[in-house]
């Protein structure tokens, strides 16, 4: 379904739209329940076969799940078992996604009086037991927490336990489409601070430069110590303790490089990593509200309009580099720049090579290129309008 349609559809009356609420809580379930390929039948097929339903919001009853779909409130997720992410929305734009710039959900559940709505989107099973791996745990938990700060939804509400019944006739339901979103997915549409997957600083990517080790190295340090050092010690206290461990790791001379970092390098590595993580770096992967200065003036809406169309626009840069850096490695080795192949190096698919096909007459074209000498003393430090992690601000020269 396209997203001018899903728009449409939800400006349109929706399949319980005419229907009267019954006196009784209790209901036949809408056959698209039972069609197979529908978002309805999934959400029957992913709920507990023993389910937890009621009238109101305690759902103290317990019932097989075809007959909790009988009532306005059921357990959607099995215990331990993620399978819908449940936005609750404590305020009556039922198009906050749309707003937000983000993918429609499958269903959309509404209440009729208040106009509050609860938002369901399908994302393949994860699992939340003891047992489980804790990075897909972590990355479910920020996409969620991305998604609901963009909606303004209830920070509190974790998708559950219970949820408003989809179908039932004490609310206004909307079906969009039956996709199964995958969790980078969502991810694409919402700024996570910092990526969950990651636990440390990816080397192999820097291995030819000192200065870009150990920026990667330190900031990493940084995370894991400024919410203990801000609670428990000092700016001086947390400084003092990446001068120690950069200074520890300056032994360059080891790993095969012809000297280690000179003082002043390390110096300027530890000022960078420092103030910036200081000064931004919560780890909570929220999206951080104000961080582009608007006008206090606009309105919600507007704000969360204008941000996601800065998102848009860091994906694109984004893409444009690693299309940049895929060319001119395959200038380096001699080879074609074909699509195939820049698509490979770039992570990124034939088709979205082709959107930037300007690249690639830019990187074919002959260009001068002057070569700055950069003192280790001149590099730049990470400014306070800089909203991403830190970025490599030093030089990295071999």
């Amino acid at each position: 379904m396209s997203h001018d349609h899903a728009i449409s559809l939800a400006r349109a009356t929706s399949h319980t739209a005419n229907a009267d609420p019954l006196a009784s809580s209790t209901h036949l379930p809408p056959a698209r329940f039972f069609e197979d390929g529908t978002a309805l039948n999934r959400l029957l097929l992913e709920a507990p076969y023993m389910a937890r339903c009621s009238d109101d919001k305690t759902a103290t009853r317990v019932r097989p799940r075809e007959y909790a779909l009988r009532y306005p409130y059921m357990q959607v997720n099995r215990p331990g078992m993620v399978s819908w992410l449940v936005f609750d929305l404590d305020h009556a734009n039922a198009l906050a996604w749309d707003d937000a710039g983000l993918p429609a959900p499958n269903l959309m559940v509404r209440n009729r009086k208040s106009g509050h709505s609860q938002l369901f989107y399908a994302v393949p099973s994860v699992c939340t037991t003891e047992n489980a791996r804790t990075k897909p745990i972590q990355y479910m938990k920020a996409i969620y927490a991305a998604f609901a700060a963009r909606l303004d939804a209830d920070v509190d509400y974790h998708g559950g336990p219970v949820a408003k019944t989809p179908g039932h006739p004490w609310w206004e339901t909307t079906e969009f489409h039956s996709h199964v979103y995958e969790l980078g997915e969502l991810a694409s549409a919402v700024e996570l601070t910092v990526k969950p997957w990651a636990t440390g600083p990816k080397l192999d990517q820097v291995s030819h430069s000192r200065h870009c080790i150990l920026f990667e190295q330190l900031r990493y340090f940084a995370y894991s110590i400024v919410n203990r050092e801000r609670e428990l010690g000092s700016f001086e206290s947390f400084m003092r303790s990446l001068d120690a461990y950069a200074y520890n790791h300056n032994s360059f001379l080891k790993q095969g490089f012809s000297e280690n970092l000179p003082l002043s390098s390390i110096r300027a590595t530890v000022k960078s990593v420092g103030r910036w993580t200081w000064d931004r770096y919560t780890g909570d992967r929220r999206c951080h509200r104000g961080a582009m200065q608007l006008d206090g003036s606009l309105s919600l809406t507007e704000r969360q309009s204008l941000a996601a169309r800065r998102t848009h626009e860091l994906r694109h840069k984004a893409t444009e580099s690693k299309i940049r850096a895929a060319c001119r490695q395959l200038q380096d080795q001699g080879k074609a720049l074909v699509r195939s192949a820049i698509a490979a190096l770039a992570g990124v698919s034939a088709s979205t090579v082709a959107r930037y096909a300007h690249i690639l007459s830019e990187v074919t074209k002959p260009a001068t290129v002057s070569v700055l000498k950069v003192s280790a003393d001149a590099m730049p430090t990470v400014t306070p309008g800089d909203q991403a992690a830190p970025r490599k601000a030093v030089q990295c020269l071999k």
